[in-house]
């Protein structure tokens, strides 16, 4: 009887392909979110240099919490 209700809670052959499926698109979108990230990084950060507005931007060198002034 234990054995029965283990294997009802275990995914099918069917279940398991419906799963595989999900994650592989779930993967892809984030994979493409990603890139599109990165490219919306990189033409942010040219607008930048082509404006010559770096100089007026307030960021963290890193860990020391300090803030530096371009």
């Amino acid at each position: 009887m234990i054995l029965k209700w283990i294997k009802r809670l275990l995914p099918t052959g069917q279940n398991r392909e419906k799963e595989r499926e999900q994650l592989q698109a779930i993967t892809q979108k984030a994979s493409l979110a990603m890139q599109r990230y990165s490219e919306c990084s990189e033409e942010i950060k040219s607008k930048i240099e082509q404006n010559h507005i770096a100089r007026h931007l307030i960021y963290d060198k890193g860990g020391n919490g300090e803030h530096a002034h371009n």
